[in-house]
């Protein structure tokens, strides 16, 4: 296993920037959690019911849990009226599991907001502003996959190894 540096070097005014960012969303994150009652896990299952209806074994994977532990989360989003169960449209042996609409309604809602703010904050930013912007931010996501990739393949030939 690596060592880890004592300090970290070259951090920028944008890297400083770039994760305050992402520390608020984690907060913005934890904030709609708690206004819609959910934990972290069956928050991340709506969010992915949200972009269109999945079998308990499809959230599974997604979620990288165990079908049991999916069957659960299904659970708790049925009874507490964030999500139904309906028959598979086209195997009636299984079933699908799909967000309300007034939950999906209510994300949406303040993901709005969200969309308006960076909206707000383009307004005032000149087209060419912008355009590096967005540069920075998609190379930046780019090599933060790649990054993402890398670990995920780590951590597999370390599970493979143990």
């Amino acid at each position: 296993m690596a060592e880890m540096p004592s300090t970290i070097t070259g951090v920028t005014e944008h890297a400083r920037a770039l994760r305050r960012i992402v520390h608020l969303h984690g907060e913005v994150r934890a904030q709609m959690r708690r206004l819609m009652d959910l934990n972290e896990t069956d928050y991340a299952a709506l969010a992915l019911l949200m972009r269109g209806p999945m079998g308990p074994t499809e959230l599974a994977r997604a979620l990288h849990l165990s079908t049991a532990s999916a069957t659960a989360v299904v659970g708790r989003l049925v009874a507490t009226g964030h999500a139904v169960r309906e028959p598979h449209p086209e195997d009636r042996r299984r079933t699908v599991v799909r967000a309300v609409e007034s939950s999906r309604e209510r994300a949406m809602a303040e993901v709005q907001r969200m969309v308006g703010l960076v909206g707000e904050v383009l307004a005032d930013t000149s087209e060419e502003d912008a355009a590096a912007v967005l540069r920075f931010l998609e190379r930046t996501a780019g090599h933060m996959e790649a990054w993402r990739d890398d670990l995920a393949a780590r951590a597999d030939r370390e599970k493979t190894a143990a």
